[in-house]
């Protein structure tokens, strides 16, 4: 029997995907890249922004008119829209946060299958590996706790069972996954934390890379720094969670920290990992953002020597704080996302530029017939010479030169035996 699966949002949501492809391919679901070719399909959505949901139902209705495999919708923008899902699309199963928990058992009830064939068909190389759920901070303007619930942590000896599984059918890059990842262990007793997770993660020998997803600067401690650079697996690019480089922004965000505690954060980072690649999400247009307050963001940015941005404007979410706040003028927010926007060119083209000529280590993400992918450690994708047979491992290549803001080329280097890697 084959499935189709889709995401949207966050790399919370790819994890669950992840996991769940993996988990129907080996009792014999087989999935498939063609939507007209399922017997079912799984959607997992998000909630996160008005155009993130708008896009997801952008999708539904398109495949409600295209398709005629029967479809399970879930995530946030179920939880948040079941009835008018329920109302729109007839035949379609809804299943909110707390359903999706059960989603294996439903699907295997809903769509039973015999047979022993085990598929493994790698739909990413690089396998996000969620380990953390919710969160209990309500910054003003965040929609996602009400939608997710607390914060809740698979216990430490259950994410290393699960990586271990995963190396074992190939993977080499774990890319550790949470709605609120540094918040990870405070709720289980006795309580652990990410580094007791990445300490564990580090003594799998097949694991070559281990990648962490956005950070909350309110964990953010010198020493998690500091220990962080012992464990030579660590991929070297860290994102961070910031929001706004306006204290007064920051205040109405109720995020609890201050410009200074990020500067500080960055320059701690930089003493023990001086050329990885640093990204922050900053929202464009919070309601009451005075020109004045946008300066302050923008200073921040140059002063902090990021090397890239993932830009949001401000979105209002029903239920939440800000949503209530009087907003910005959208053309005064396309305003200042343009040329935000091409401040962060620079700043990705510029970090670029600074590994011509150099070698990098990364996983070999996508072999095509006239190129491959690798993605490196500090996070550059990098187009090669086609290779063939080493997807998901780890290989040694040398950047050539800057593409664009977005790709590198390179080429591949073989070792003494004339091999890409050791396989």
């Amino acid at each position: 029997m084959k499935f189709y699966v889709s995401y949207f949002g966050c790399r919370t949501n790819q994890a669950e995907i992840q996991e769940l492809i993996i988990k129907l391919e080996n009792i014999g679901y087989e999935l498939t890249s063609n939507a007209s070719d399922a017997d079912f399909g799984i959607v997992n959505t998000c909630s996160v922004t008005e155009k993130a949901e708008k896009d997801v139902f952008r999708f539904v209705n398109k495949i409600y008119k295209k398709t005629n495999a029967k479809w399970i919708i879930t995530g946030c923008t179920v939880s948040k829209e079941k009835e008018n899902f329920k109302n729109k699309y007839k035949n379609y199963y809804f299943l909110d946060n707390v359903e999706k928990k059960d989603i294996f058992k439903f699907i295997t009830n809903t769509f039973p299958i015999k047979g022993n064939v085990v598929y493994h068909s790698s739909y990413r190389s690089r396998i996000f590996l969620k380990i953390q759920d919710g969160c209990n901070f309500r910054c003003s303007f965040c929609i996602v706790p009400f939608l997710r619930g607390k914060s809740i942590s698979i216990p430490c000896s259950e994410v290393i069972e699960k990586a271990e599984y995963f190396s074992s059918i190939g993977y080499r890059e774990i890319v550790l996954t949470g709605i609120n990842l540094s918040s990870y262990g405070y709720d289980l007793f006795p309580r652990e934390n990410l580094l007791k997770v990445i300490k564990g993660l580090k003594k799998i020998d097949d694991i070559d890379f281990i990648r962490l997803s956005s950070l909350d600067s309110r964990y953010i401690k010198y020493s998690f720094i500091k220990e962080l650079s012992y464990i030579k697996k660590i991929a070297n690019s860290f994102h961070l969670s910031f929001q706004s480089g306006s204290n007064s922004v920051l205040k109405r965000m109720k995020r609890g920290t201050k410009t200074i505690d990020y500067l500080k954060i960055l320059d701690n980072f930089r003493k023990f990992f001086p050329e990885a690649n640093y990204g922050a999400d900053i929202i464009i247009g919070f309601p009451g953002e005075t020109e004045k307050e946008y300066q302050e963001t923008l200073n921040f940015i140059r002063q902090s020597d990021l090397n890239y941005i993932h830009i949001f404007p401000f979105s209002p979410r029903t239920g939440t704080k800000a949503a209530l706040m009087e907003p910005v003028a959208i053309n005064i927010v396309k305003k200042r996302i343009k040329e935000i926007q091409n401040i962060n060119k620079d700043l990705r083209l510029n970090y670029r530029e600074k590994f011509k000529n150099e070698v990098l280590e990364g996983i070999l993400t996508k072999e095509c017939e006239n190129y491959s992918f690798v993605v490196t450690s500090n996070f550059l994708t990098v187009r090669v010479p086609a290779t063939r047979g080493y997807r998901k491992k780890k290989v040694k290549i040398k950047v050539l030169r800057v593409v664009d803001e977005n790709i590198c080329e390179g080429s591949i280097l073989e070792n003494r035996r004339g091999m890409v890697c050791d396989l």
